[in-house]
């Protein structure tokens, strides 16, 4: 039935005829390109704002303090949190990560992971004027940050001396030197447009770990675009790290190198672990699939 479909736009979406009565104005014309590219053309919004029980997006540009505020779980990735925080939001990226990473799906210090946004770079903005990223680029940067942020960042080398000094007291800085140093180093800045940096990565501290905890159990691939045409992947450790070890690896990203994160729990862990157990094999039932969680936390 269609008709419940004009009391939800009735209610929730906007009358277009008054859209130009309530736009906001913007100083800067590159900026209010790239408001016209993100809210409209690009619906970033559609992923990364809030929705209602009620499935409508919290709000629909800047005037509403959870618009791109990060969204839902999408094919098992969270859509991140896009305001200036410095932590889990854009705060501390340049302009020109931003264009790049929409252009190639990766830039200097950050990458795509996750079929949606993967999706995004290869079919959409990898095809996109460059005025137009970095116009898009400029009104992302120029939103303020979420007022109800869970996170921080400071930098602290602390991390990188005691790794480096073979200090590895606590379970998560071993599993860290065992399975992720050679590729994100002791210091946790990765290698420049190879290997993302962990210290301030705005997915690691995000309030949701969802995406850190699949990209440790499954891993990610960057999209092949035209200007960057080589695949660069990280594997999965689902087969070698048990559930308690992904909670006590991920609770140690998120709390060192002067990240400041909530930690991670089994349960969460268990629960997406499951879900991937079921992706791979629907067929499945929910007992033979939570009997693999259970196996694999051994």
């Amino acid at each position: 039935m269609r008709w419940p479909l004009a009391i939800w736009r009735k209610l929730f979406a906007p009358d277009p005829d008054q859209l130009p009565s309530v736009a906001i104005h913007y100083s800067d014309p590159v900026v209010e390109r790239g408001a016209y590219l993100v809210q409209g053309l690009g619906h970033c919004g559609s992923c990364h704002t809030p929705r209602a029980l009620t499935l409508q997006e919290k709000a629909l540009d800047e005037s509403g303090a959870a618009y791109l505020t990060g969204g839902q779980i999408i094919d098992g990735w969270s859509a991140v949190n896009l305001r200036g925080n410095g932590a889990d939001g854009l705060g501390t990226w340049a302009k020109q990560d931003l264009a790049d990473l929409l252009r190639k799906g990766h830039s200097a210090s950050h990458a795509v992971i996750g079929s949606a946004m993967s999706d995004v770079v290869v079919h959409s903005t990898q095809y996109l004027y460059d005025d137009d990223l970095d116009a898009m680029a400029a009104y992302l940067k120029s939103l303020p940050p979420e007022r109800n942020a869970a996170s921080t960042f400071a930098v602290n080398p602390a991390t990188a001396r005691a790794l480096q000094a073979g200090i590895n007291d606590t379970r998560g800085a071993e599993l860290y030197v065992d399975n992720c140093a050679a590729c994100h180093r002791t210091d946790g800045e990765g290698y420049m447009r190879v290997f993302p940096e962990i210290a301030g990565n705005s997915t690691v501290l995000s309030a949701d770990a969802t995406s850190l905890i699949r990209l440790i159990l499954v891993g990610s691939s960057s999209p092949v675009t035209a200007g960057a045409p080589s695949r660069l992947g990280m594997p999965g450790f689902a087969s070698r790290l048990s559930d308690a070890e992904v909670v006590k690896l991920a609770t140690f990203i998120r709390q060192s190198w002067g990240n400041h994160a909530a930690p991670v729990t089994v349960g969460s862990v268990k629960s997406i672990r499951n879900s991937i157990t079921r992706e791979s094999n629907p067929r499945l039932s929910g007992t033979r699939a939570d009997a693999g969680v259970a196996n694999s936390s051994r």
